[in-house]
């Protein structure tokens, strides 16, 4: 396994940390333990069960292997968790008002796609509408192009599709669309 030059997420420690042969094998390390051969001895794992444990924590970076042997850089713990405490980031919404803003932001990820779209109508509307921005007022698009504006924002472009078309921002005929005139 490879040594990670990134910070891993405070999940994929946690869910990596779950195993608890990699835990024990982590808590020797922390102890002193430098060798898996000490680690295996120390923690009644055994050696490719610790061979294994190691590679991963390696590969982590929670454990270093260097010419001393094995040791610990808990740093990586502080790090994720710092990182995961941290305020999600807003991202930008191109050409939505404030308004829309103020509400979008409540449904969009961090890289700016909607994770779900409002329950309520009236926040609906407003996040529709700023979805609807994204088409330019008299032009015809396919559907295939429709479909390529939609797929940035949502996952499920059928049903944002329908309710752009629904809720009077988008007219559709013969598989064709276009913004409506004041949506």
């Amino acid at each position: 396994m490879a040594t990670v030059t990134t910070t891993p997420s405070a999940a994929l420690l946690l869910g990596r940390l779950a195993d608890e042969r990699r835990m024990r094998a982590l808590a020797a390390v922390v102890l002193g333990e430098s060798s898996v051969a000490g680690i295996a001895a120390r923690t009644g794992l055994s050696g490719d069960e610790a061979a294994r444990a190691v590679a991963h924590l390696v590969g982590l970076g929670l454990v270093r292997r260097d010419t001393a042997g094995l040791t610990a850089d808990l740093r990586v713990l502080a790090k994720a968790a710092r990182a995961a405490s941290t305020p999600r980031r807003r991202p930008p919404l191109e050409g939505a008002t404030d308004v829309q803003a103020a509400v979008a932001r409540n449904f969009v990820t961090e890289d700016g796609r909607l994770a779900a779209l409002p329950a309520r109508a009236a926040k609906r509307r407003l996040v529709l509408a700023w979805v609807a921005s994204r088409f330019e007022l008299g032009r015809r698009y396919a559907e295939r192009e429709v479909n390529g504006l939609l797929l940035p924002v949502y996952d499920d472009v059928a049903s944002l599709r329908r309710h752009l078309v629904d809720d009077g921002f988008l007219e559709r005929k013969a598989g064709v669309y276009w913004r409506r005139e004041g949506a």
